[in-house]
């Protein structure tokens, strides 16, 4: 039994943990702002939704406002009191909504005998480590800010490789009502898992969601709205093929942060 249970732990450690790296968010301290206005974002890290759990290493992280077609970068300013990165954006028009967005690429972890280090499988075999599995994960998350009803750029594609668009409009977004959203990868509609959860839901749980649906071959999914306040809604491609010699499977996550009022 005792090696049965040993086999179980790591297979878990083998196969499971890339789906339980912590998730990226982006939380603004508001989602009204006047024209001009620095607007204060937080970047978290965490699997209790929302509670900050760990600060990421901002060296991989590129996060800003989508303006004039692109991403324009923000100073990141890591916040190891406050279990976060800070950064600010200029609000460039408060009569239309403003995408906030960040991607975080090239994280690879391996499995070793001491557990789970950060490095590619070359790296870290060529110091004398055995490596039994490398995992690389990429994060990719949005936030919409002023979304008002007459407006239509909250449905804008920023060209991430794995992106959430909302199709319906986060300003009439309703408690008791469906919003929907359209799943692109790599710039086409793709069908796969499809979670959403609102800050608030659970505090005492990792990684649970108050939503599960999936998107369909045109990309788009469904989620039942049950809650006012600040909702994310996930999805991931997970066990994508790697590179040798460098990463066995690859994971892309893709996170959207909206308020329902």
């Amino acid at each position: 039994m005792r090696k049965i249970f040993i086999a179980a732990v790591f297979f878990w450690a083998l196969f499971a943990v890339p789906a339980f790296a912590h998730e990226l968010i982006l939380k603004p301290a508001k989602f009204t702002a006047q024209k001009g206005e620095e607007l204060p974002i937080e970047l978290q890290s965490t699997h209790i939704f929302i509670v900050k759990e760990e600060v990421e290493d901002i060296s991989r992280i590129t996060a800003g406002i989508f303006q004039g077609g692109k991403l324009v970068p923000s100073a990141l300013k890591p916040n190891e009191p406050d279990l976060r990165i800070d950064f600010s954006v200029k609000i460039p028009d408060d009569s239309s909504s403003s995408i906030i967005m960040a991607n975080k690429t090239g994280d690879i972890w391996s499995v070793t005998p001491d557990g789970w280090v950060a490095g590619t499988r070359k790296s870290l075999e060529d110091k004398g480590i055995k490596v039994t599995r490398a995992s690389m994960t990429d994060k990719f998350v949005k936030a919409i800010i002023n979304a008002s009803a007459s407006d239509k750029n909250f449905a804008t594609v920023v060209g991430q490789e794995l992106e959430i668009v909302p199709v319906t409009n986060p300003a009439s977004a309703k408690t008791g009502q469906y919003f929907k959203v359209k799943v692109l990868f790599n710039g086409q509609p793709a069908a796969m898992p499809v979670f959403a959860t609102y800050d608030g839901f659970v505090k005492e749980y990792e990684n649970t969601y108050a939503y599960y649906t999936e998107s369909d071959t045109d990309g788009i999914a469904n989620i039942k709205i049950t809650s006012p306040g600040l909702w994310i809604i996930r999805a991931s491609k997970d066990n994508e093929p790697g590179v040798p010699g460098e990463y066995d499977t690859r994971s892309i996550r893709s996170i959207l942060t909206i308020q329902v009022k």
